[in-house]
């Protein structure tokens, strides 16, 4: 196939890319989220397109057989794949059962035999090599003794079939499996037909528990030989879609402290449901699990960010044939780039005059893009001609979260190979880049509002959309009127809570966290007794406000008061800059900035 037919940087659902691919694009991060590798149960928090499933998918058995060159049982771990989103796990019938006897223990048994699926699907797609028969010898023997007996003793209403003398290792999984994905199929036409009637209906089959059924089989087939002496990885995909219940249900599975035999690996877009189990104990970090969070990481050490990118993209564009850096396949802007280095050299000239030399390269770096923005903002009004091109920048305005970075980058190498007309892409024109991300960003805020509104369940949640679009509105133009000032900071994209006072704005917030809209993290209070929340928001949204991207050193502090206006009334809030010192705006102590002839 020729080169300019393939996307380097198309990207696929991690589930589907085969192993080989896996390992050949993977960038190994777990330097830095070293905890999801390692024994122990660990909660993986990051917006969606973060790399969660992608780092899941590189612990399969598969991936790992091929990275340590070893045959199954040598691996320091088996991994198995559960996701939860798009699957019955999330039928709606289960809400039918919320606060009856049954609740609990339905859900358990459903979550459970969901989980030996996948189990012994993941020991099929492990393809493990049996030329000798012992492995089928011996699970045959396990099958027919052992694990009938559990099953008995969980109430299964008939014998499950006997094993030919001959089976393969793969038919014996094979029928494993089939055996709990027809009690699966069972258990979800069961929820299905209490959609249909309000009467009690009694369930008539096994109930199978986690600690009295799947651990115990988990632990059985592990002491087979065949399998890694290590732990197993039960890697949970998604598991905000969990219900309520099911949550609770999982949180009890990592109360239990069984990370030597199985360690759980739960993934999160950031709203995971409760950490209190159905007993209503909490499961707390580090005592019951260890917490990763992936934008935290991403936004406090972006470095360690950009040159992930930077080997992910090396390694896209070695795969297809380009040879060419990233930084010359994403080529700045060059007259765009002169210009700000005139700008650096102007302020270098002007800190020798003014005899400030210590502070020189600091001035620099705080000031020549943002005055060359302001420059263009100038009389002429022109602040949409600066282009947002270059790998740097690129890389700066995806915001912690690679995926954003391939999207974009897909889009730019189709445009132009749209545009070369079958001459193959050795490097994307800046005006392209600009042209892409521009179009994502209207799109992230004017696209994915639309589509969040009308998912929402209540008018309550859709007030707080509402006002989360709001207050993007508002910090993003607050944060361009700064950025053109003569502030001695202008690069700030970020928002410190002087008090905490108002629920109701903390919740706002929390929901820009969840979609990607703003990465949380904290800092060091006003009166230096503490610390307080720090919001901080996405870069991809740095065209749309026509922000420097390149860093967000700068933040502001705001009351609650303050931000709860900002969310109500964002044209008026935005009126005041011009008239109003920004940090008394945001210092108000008030509910109400706004007199009535200012509604």
């Amino acid at each position: 196939m020729a080169f300019d037919q393939i996307n380097p940087f198309a990207v696929q659902t991690p589930e589907d890319i085969p192993a080989a691919d896996v390992v050949s694009l993977f960038v190994d991060v777990f330097g830095d989220f070293y905890n999801i590798p390692n024994p122990g149960h660990t909660f993986l928090n990051g917006p969606r397109g973060s790399g969660k499933s992608m780092m899941f998918r590189y612990l399969e058995p598969d991936c790992q057989q091929l990275i340590h060159s070893k045959p199954l049982p040598e691996l320091p771990f088996f991994g198995v794949y559960v996701p939860i989103k798009n699957t019955e796990i999330k039928l709606t019938e289960f809400k039918r059962l919320s606060n009856k006897h049954a609740d609990v223990v339905l859900s358990e048994h459903f979550l459970v035999i969901y989980v030996a699926v996948k189990f012994f699907t993941s020991l099929l797609k492990a393809e493990i090599a049996d030329d000798d028969g012992k492995s089928a010898a011996s699970l045959r023997e396990y099958y027919e003794r052992k694990f009938k007996d559990r099953l008995s003793w969980s109430g299964w209403p008939e014998k499950p079939p006997s094993l030919a003398h001959d089976a393969s290792f793969a038919s014996i999984l094979a029928a494993l499996r089939d055996l709990f994905v027809s009690y699966y199929a069972i258990v979800t036409a069961y929820m299905r037909k209490l959609a249909f009637t309000s009467a009690p209906q009694p369930y008539n089959g096994p109930l199978l528990g986690y600690l009295d059924f799947m651990l115990p089989v988990i632990k059985d087939v592990r002491s087979l030989g065949f399998m890694p002496k290590g732990p197993v990885y039960l890697l949970v995909d998604d598991a905000d879609n969990l219900n309520r219940t099911q949550t609770r249900i999982l949180n009890g599975w990592v109360s239990s402290r069984t990370s030597d035999t199985v360690s759980i690996k739960i993934s999160t877009q950031l709203a995971y449901k409760t950490y209190l189990t159905a007993t209503s104990q909490i499961i707390s970090s580090p005592h019951d699990f260890n917490e990763v969070n992936i934008s935290a990481v991403y936004t406090s050490a972006k470095d360690k960010y950009l040159l992930r990118v930077e080997h992910i993209v090396k390694r896209r564009l070695e795969k297809y044939g380009v040879g060419h850096s990233p930084k010359e396949f994403f080529p700045e802007y060059a007259k765009q780039e002169e210009a700000i280095a005139s700008i650096k050299d102007s302020i270098r000239e002007k800190a020798k005059v003014e005899k400030r030399g210590h502070r020189i390269s600091d001035d620099v770096t705080r000031y020549a893009r943002p005055e060359y923005i302001k420059e263009l903002q100038g009389s002429s009004k022109s602040g949409s001609t600066y282009k947002y091109a270059g790998f740097t920048q690129l890389v700066h305005i995806s915001s912690g979260i690679v995926r954003y970075f391939l999207d974009a980058a897909s889009a730019m190498f189709g445009e132009m190979r749209a545009k070369n007309d079958g001459v193959p892409v050795i490097a994307i024109d800046p005006s392209v880049q600009d042209e892409i991300v521009r179009e994502q960003a209207r799109q992230f805020f004017f696209g994915e509002f639309d589509k969040i509104e009308l998912e929402a369940d209540s008018d309550e949640d859709l007030d707080r959309i509402k006002k989360l679009r709001n207050l993007i509105q508002a910090l993003g133009g607050m944060f361009h009127s700064i950025l053109i000032s003569d502030s001695a900071e202008r690069r700030v994209f970020s928002v410190a809570l002087s008090d905490e006072s108002d629920d109701e704005v903390l919740n706002v917030f929390k929901l820009g966290v969840q979609y990607g809209y703003f990465h949380e993290s904290s800092i060091g209070n006003k009166e230096g007794t503490g610390r307080t929340r720090l919001f901080i928001l996405s870069r991809r949204l740095a065209p749309l406000f026509t922000l420097d991207p390149t860093s967000f050193a700068g933040y502001k502090f705001a009351t609650t008061a303050a931000l709860r206006n900002a969310m109500e009334r964002p044209k008026q809030f935005l009126g005041r800059l011009n008239n109003t010192p920004i940090d008394d705006i945001l210092a108000s102590p008030q509910m109400d900035l706004f007199n009535e002839s200012e509604r």
